[in-house]
């Protein structure tokens, strides 16, 4: 994976990028990744400014965050995870 960054390009070492599309997110496979829920709302436990999940260095994003209340994310905001998301990323590679 490449990003930009002030100091020019960069490369991450990463496993694998899941693109996840659809209406139904597959939980059973994000859960047996170590990914928890809340019961409730159907949430999954993520850093609310950095999307990263409560397993590190696992980012959520889209309308999976919003658990059962999809109608809280659409395309207009929703667009600004990958953002947050890079964000934290090149904090992390500092």
């Amino acid at each position: 994976m490449r990003i930009q960054t002030p100091e020019g390009e960069k490369r991450l070492k990463n496993d694998f990028v899941f693109a996840m599309t659809g209406y139904r997110p597959d939980t059973e496979f994000l859960e047996a990744h170590g990914i928890k829920f809340d019961p409730k709302s159907g949430r999954p436990y993520t850093h609310p400014e950095t999307l990263e999940s409560d397993r590190k260095g696992m980012y959520l994003a889209g309308v999976l965050v919003a658990g059962m209340h999809t109608n809280e994310i659409f395309i207009e905001n929703g667009r600004f995870h990958g953002g947050k998301i890079a964000e934290a990323i090149a904090k992390e590679l500092g």
